[in-house]
């Protein structure tokens, strides 16, 4: 029963980070993607893309488990 906690607990946290994680990719391109963007903001959103997909790795895993 703990690991069903644990892992209801860890998967809505993903989802949770994910959700910020897509807005602020949203927010990105809303103010015109990579074109218009400094430098600095262009590798915040390498960042949190590479975050994303580490998230992604991480609840293909969480699935295996179950």
């Amino acid at each position: 029963m703990s690991d069903i906690l644990t892992r209801s607990g860890r998967l809505s946290h993903i989802s949770n980070e994910l959700l910020q994680l897509f807005n602020q990719q949203r927010e990105f391109f809303r103010k015109g993607g990579r074109a218009k963007q400094t430098q600095a903001a262009i590798a915040e959103y390498e960042t949190r893309r590479e975050r994303i997909r580490g998230l992604f790795a991480e609840l293909d895993e969480l699935r295996k488990v179950a």
